[in-house]
């Protein structure tokens, strides 16, 4: 299914060749359905913030009726959910990207990470992409669900990467749910702290990136002459 997006990664399979399945015009229709809603929903929130956004204003973009909306997602906090879930998706998806093409190119595991490290922080150059992740997503959902997603997304996937860092003797075996959280809130909080004017952003890219440069540097496991320190 298409997904409403803010930035777009390139797919890994683009050149693979895939034979139609059998399609299931009720299935698609209800695909098609959801996509033209995210991604008319991504405008409008985005553009407007949660609560100026309103459930006439994304229908008729998506060319669907009300009752389409309220039959896929609840009621337009639920469609907010769905729509907030798929940009936490994408910058998952984007950091491991970048970590590939670094371990590709037969850099270090640490390189790697830094890489995926690297990209969401970019990403958070985008003012919208700030508002619906840092401002709006906590506020509409609340600590218990936009925690939720951010298990099945962001933060699951920076446990992940710091599990196979432990693995390789890179950071200490800190418990790796606990560091993930102290991680992700400094990422979080260096995009939270991007200039909103646009001529500034560069410097402040800079600056938040040798920030947590810092803080992650800090946590790693040293070894001196090949003996643990």
């Amino acid at each position: 299914m298409r997904r409403a997006t803010i930035f777009v990664t390139a797919s890994p399979h683009k050149n693979v060749t895939h034979f139609p399945a059998k399609r299931d015009g009720r299935k698609e229709n209800g695909s098609n359905t959801q996509a033209a809603l995210e991604s008319a929903a991504l405008h409008w929130f985005s553009e407007h913030g949660f609560e100026k956004a309103s459930v006439g204003a994304i229908c008729a973009q998506a060319q669907v009726t009300a009752g389409a909306l309220y039959h896929h997602y609840g009621d337009k906090k639920g469609l907010f959910a769905a729509v907030v879930e798929q940009l936490d998706a994408q910058l998952v998806r984007a950091a491991a990207q970048a970590n590939a093409t670094v371990m590709a190119s037969g850099a270090s595991p640490w390189d790697g990470f830094l890489a995926s490290i690297a990209t969401v922080l970019q990403a958070g150059a985008n003012s919208q992409l700030r508002r619906l992740m840092l401002v709006d997503a906590p506020a509409v959902l609340g600590p218990q669900q936009w925690g939720d997603i951010r298990k099945r997304q962001g933060l699951g996937a920076m446990q992940l990467s710091i599990s196979a860092l432990q693995a390789h003797g890179i950071f200490e075996r800190h418990d790796a749910s606990r560091l993930a959280c102290i991680i992700l809130g400094a990422l979080y909080g260096a995009m939270e702290s991007l200039p909103s004017d646009e001529a500034l952003m560069a410097e402040g890219l800079q600056d938040a990136s040798r920030c947590i440069h810092a803080m992650l540097h800090g946590l790693r496991h040293e070894r001196v002459d090949g003996v643990d320190s």
